[in-house]
């Protein structure tokens, strides 16, 4: 048996147009937090989990349908106790989540300017704490929060906001701008990644995700040995739940240099030891280098002197 859920509060409740892109803001947030099998509430909202086949026989089947119309009502029910009068009446009798949200977005969703920058405002401030989410996990949210950018934009802009949307609009479709965000959410711990990832031209943002979901969880491994205000209650979280477990050789110092650094150890890293070659080959033709050089001004000073 389920575990029954109380309504969450939001203040304040969707009075109307002006009011909307924030309210509607919020709703994200807070369904976003409920779970629904692999996804959450928010899914069921936005109509990309729908409800299953009610007619199918399997019993698993029958559990999933009744869940996902548990879930249904709840959302639903969150959006309407949430809403003043008129928004009330705009979702009507909605059977689905998806069906109310699509009534309150044709009614208010992109009509003002506030609507439009609340948009742009939601993307930028999104940021990346890699110590309450994984890399995928933050990857996710960027996503969501640039869907929901684009799909409102779609919806059309007002004549007299289409220069502005315009933008806005070239912008959520444009992929190399969009693959540009993720990085400036990073940590400043990250700017090395960052940098190294910039100097590759062409990235499509599927490119630039593989680089952050490859690179980012070794130099959590590599800040998690340095940091100290690290906790056992608030740890560095280094994978998904979904990895694979770790019994491939790491090379930290392949990692730290940016690269994939597998199946061998720093021990027996040949970059390491090259690179570490080629550093004592270097000093040791500077030590000869300002030995040879010494005598040779010495030589100039004694011709010198012999001269005068």
């Amino acid at each position: 048996m389920s575990k029954e859920r109380s309504i969450p509060k939001i203040e304040p409740k969707l009075v109307g147009q002006h009011n909307y892109a924030q309210w509607i803001l919020s709703i994200e947030q807070t369904l976003s937090s409920y779970e629904h099998e692999e996804e959450t509430l928010w899914e069921i909202v936005m109509g990309e989990v729908k409800d299953p086949d009610s007619e199918a026989k399997e019993k698993s089947a029958d559990t999933k349908v009744k869940q996902w119309r548990r879930d249904n009502n709840f959302a639903i029910l969150t959006m309407k106790q949430n809403c003043e009068s008129e928004a009330v009446d705009v979702i009507g009798l909605a059977r689905t989540a998806n069906k109310a949200y699509l009534e309150l977005q044709a009614k208010y969703e992109g009509k003002t300017i506030s609507t439009l920058e609340a948009l742009l405002i939601n993307v930028i401030k999104t940021s990346y704490d890699d110590r309450t989410q994984t890399i995928e996990e933050h990857i996710s949210d960027f996503d969501k929060k640039w869907s929901f950018m684009r799909s409102t934009l779609g919806g059309g802009i007002p004549d007299d906001l289409r220069e502005f949307g315009k933008i806005l609009v070239d912008l959520s479709k444009n992929n190399q701008a969009k693959g540009t965000f993720p990085l400036t959410t990073l940590p400043a711990y990250y700017n090395s990644l960052v940098a190294n990832i910039q100097l590759k031209s062409g990235l499509t943002y599927g490119d630039i995700t593989t680089h952050l979901k490859t690179y980012v969880p070794g130099r959590q491994k590599g800040r998690r040995k340095t940091t100290e205000d690290r906790t056992k209650e608030n740890p560095i979280v280094l994978k998904g739940k979904e990895a694979k477990p770790d019994n491939v050789k790491h090379c930290d110092y392949c990692i730290g240099k940016g690269w994939k650094g597998l199946n061998h150890t720093e021990s027996e890293c040949f970059t390491k030891k090259r690179e570490k070659k080629k550093a004592k080959k270097a000093r040791a033709e500077e030590e000869e280098n300002s030995d040879t050089e010494e005598p040779t001004i010495n030589m100039i000073r004694i011709g010198k002197t012999a001269a005068a």
